[in-house]
């Protein structure tokens, strides 16, 4: 069967006395706001640098990868970085604090330019791929202006080639450094196109589904010059477009280019983005976004960042370099489709036997790097007649059936034994493919069983015998005590007993389908019946229609 199974303390305190002596004092002010508006975003610092060295080199004000702790106690450091509990509840920067902030990244920190743009343009493509899909809006407009908001949107532009979307990028006014021009021969060696500003349409929404504003960040001051006067107002124009037509969506890069970066659109006739990612930490203009997804994006702002400020930021999940902050918009959710874009599935290039075919798109799936590839839906029926629902994990699978472990005292078990017919489900939501699985259940033996058993984590087996799956409780802490107890008891290394009403099923398949997403509904599903030839179980391969 196929088993799916420091740097020294001296130097560190050194490091801080170095941080207290050369770091402003105006790093111990900072403003907390508790807001109900969905919005933040930040950008770089390029201005309001106490140092001219520094003045000279510093980008926009981001937010980044954790590094190590530069002070000895943990509990300054973790202090900034716990989940907020109300979700509402975030810091806003002015942009003497977010220029600050740039000083120190860029300064004792050791972060350079090209690292932070890099994070910034990374965060900005995966937030924009979080909202809008390349299958459905893949023709962007990245339009960059002449500092590090338009670096930024020049790192976007790459990542979004890579990750599917057509991009083209409106650079009129490029700047004559090195970092930049290593940028855009990024794009040309792509073949991104580059347009200037009389190339564009004058209806941006005939050729383009998402437009990028990268133009100013945080630390621009004045009216917008020409060109970008007239880009800005071509933006402007989009809200008035005719609301019967899909009209394109806007992204923001730190700050809507044209706004005070702490009062907002003052005017009340710029840039309304639909997407704002912020960097660092929101700007105070934030609090007057009204769009539809606010992200939080960079994910490079160490703890004494976060504690010297008193941030309030919302946690990263997993290795996502974005995370939306805010409330989340309303949805309809009769709208909610995904139009699906895969490759042909066709009978001719399916396996003739139902487990070869499944053992290649689960190989895909672990391929593709998708979380819980063997993650599958259960569902059963007791006598009863009522059917119940839920997700296990896939232990084992060969031409005998597909395996899987539980309580035998559940919920589950109880149904299964009154009715021993089940069916499977598995999703693959990134390779646009699900495979369902239906056929009859009975028990692994018992030696199965109790190897599988001890080859789990020590606290996976105390859980198994603490929990008396499907009962009720009076709450976790019955859990936690019994938990608590076993795990001293077998503190020593001693065999943990497997339980007697712990094991696994085995579900011997009788029917098989494979669903292949594509566009417009027509999906291809193709289905394995079995038939005796000679005596013999073939399967036979009929196409259903979507």
């Amino acid at each position: 069967m196929w088993k799916l199974t420091a740097v020294s303390k001296s130097r560190r305190a050194m490091t801080c006395v170095f941080l207290t002596q050369i770091l402003p004092l105006s790093l111990t002010h900072h403003h907390h706001i508790h807001s109900n508006n969905t919005c933040a975003i930040s950008d770089t610092s390029r201005s309001l640098h106490s140092h001219s060295h520094l003045a000279r080199t510093t980008p926009k004000g981001y937010l980044g990868l954790p590094i190590r702790s530069i002070c000895s106690k943990s509990s300054e450091v973790t202090s900034g970085l716990q989940s907020m509990q109300n979700p509402e509840s975030v810091t806003y920067l002015t942009q003497r604090e977010a220029a600050e902030i740039d000083e120190i990244l860029m300064g004792p920190l050791g972060f350079s330019v090209d690292q932070l743009m890099e994070l910034a343009g990374l965060s900005v493509a995966t937030s924009i791929a979080e909202v809008y899909k390349p299958s459905e809006y893949n023709r962007v407009l990245v339009i960059c202006g002449p500092g590090n908001n338009g670096g930024d949107g020049l790192v976007a532009a790459r990542h979004l080639y890579h990750f599917g979307y057509k991009p083209s990028v409106c650079y009129p006014k490029c700047t004559p450094k090195p970092l930049y021009d290593g940028l855009v021969r990024q794009l040309e060696s792509l073949s991104v196109p580059f347009l200037s500003v009389e190339d564009l349409p004058s209806d941006l929404s005939v050729d383009f589904d998402i437009l990028v504003d990268a133009m100013f960040g945080f630390s621009f001051h004045g009216a917008p010059r020409p060109p970008f006067d007239v880009l800005i107002q071509k933006l402007v124009q989009l809200h008035n477009y005719d609301q019967t037509c899909q009209k394109p969506h806007i992204v923001s890069v730190d700050i809507p280019s044209g706004w005070h970066v702490e009062e907002g659109d003052v005017s009340g006739q710029g840039i309304k983005p639909d997407l704002l990612v912020s960097l660092t930490a929101p700007k105070f203009c934030a609090k007057k976004f009204s769009g539809s997804h606010h992200f939080l994006g960079g994910r490079f702002v160490p703890p004494f960042i976060v504690n010297k400020y008193k941030l309030h930021l919302p946690p990263y999940h997993g290795t996502s370099m974005c995370v939306q902050i805010g409330k989340p918009p309303q949805v309809d959710i009769s709208s909610l489709r995904e139009n699906y874009i895969s490759p042909e599935f066709l009978e001719k290039q399916v396996a003739a036997d139902p487990i070869d075919q499944f053992h290649k798109w689960f190989g895909d799936a672990v391929a593709a790097g998708l979380r819980e590839p063997n993650a599958m839906g259960l569902s059963t029926v007791g006598k009863d007649g009522k059917p119940s629902s839920r997700m296990v994990l896939l232990k084992g699978v060969d031409h005998d059936g597909f395996v899987w472990y539980t309580n035998y005292e559940s919920r589950k078990a109880r149904e299964l034994s009154e009715n021993p017919q089940a069916s499977l489900l598995f999703h693959w939501e990134g390779l646009n493919r699900q495979v369902r699985v239906e056929g009859s259940v009975q028990k692994v033996s018992a030696e199965e069983s109790e190897h599988y058993f001890h080859s789990r984590p020590q606290g996976s087996q105390i859980g198994a015998i603490v929990s008396e799956q499907s009962s009720v409780i009076s709450g976790r802490h019955v859990l936690h005590k019994k938990f608590k107890e076993l795990e001293e008891k077998f503190s020593d290394g001693s065999l943990i007993p497997k339980p007697t009403n712990w094991g696994g099923y085995r579900l011997i398949p009788e029917l098989f389908e494979f669903w292949q997403g594509q566009q417009s509904r027509l999906h291809d599903r193709l289905q394995y019946i079995p038939h005796q030839i000679n005596g013999k179980r073939e399967w036979r391969i009929v196409r259903l229609a979507p």
